[in-house]
């Protein structure tokens, strides 16, 4: 087995991630202001606002955001309402990871802004630069949905960026923008 990580997820009380990392032999945190129903030994749970977490500085080597920096701070899940709560979650992040620290995010893609209140929010490229300011993009993928089943998007394909950023305008699905960031720039090896 390789290094044993420290891997923070916020907003994964939905996700069985937490929990495979955490039978990998991670050390895992979920962060949510839902409660997470799995139980591990490797498995730390933290219910409340990301925005108000007393964690230590430098304390994850990895932060996993799925479909989840889009919610912050618009008043869904019991969360207060914080105008630009993202930036400010993402200023969060790189006091809490350690030097040379990775995050995994996804965020809904288009081609204009647009906040759903109460719900979500829809990346620009723009936007995407402020949210990045000061971070390493290591990897980016575009993907556009093609099935839903009861309600959620459960199938989706590769795409470019254009096509994500055009998918809802020209077809009524949604566009995602998944990234891999650092603290630091790092040789094609250190990825």
């Amino acid at each position: 087995m390789g290094k044993r990580l420290r891997i923070l997820d916020i907003g994964g009380c939905d996700s069985l991630l937490p929990l495979t990392f955490a039978r990998a032999g991670h050390s895992v945190t979920v962060y949510d202001f839902r409660p997470y129903p799995e139980r591990h030994p490797n498995l730390t749970v933290i219910q409340g606002d990301f925005l108000e977490n007393k964690l230590p500085p430098c304390s994850f080597d990895a932060v996993v955001m799925i479909s989840t920096i889009e919610h912050i701070g618009l008043g869904g899940y019991g969360a207060p309402v914080h105008p630009d709560a993202d930036l400010e979650a993402m200023r969060e992040l790189r006091r809490i990871l350690a030097d040379g620290g990775k995050v995994i995010l996804s965020v809904p893609f288009n081609e204009r802004e647009r906040v759903i209140p109460q719900f979500e929010r829809w990346y620009t490229v723009e936007r995407l630069q402020r949210l990045f300011e000061g971070w390493f993009v290591l990897d980016v993928e575009f993907w556009i949905a093609e099935r839903k089943l009861l309600g959620r998007w459960v199938k989706w394909r590769p795409a470019t960026m254009l096509e994500a950023a055009c998918a809802y305008e020209t077809c009524d699905i949604q566009g995602v923008a998944c990234f891999v960031l650092s603290t630091r720039s790092l040789a094609w090896w250190q990825r």
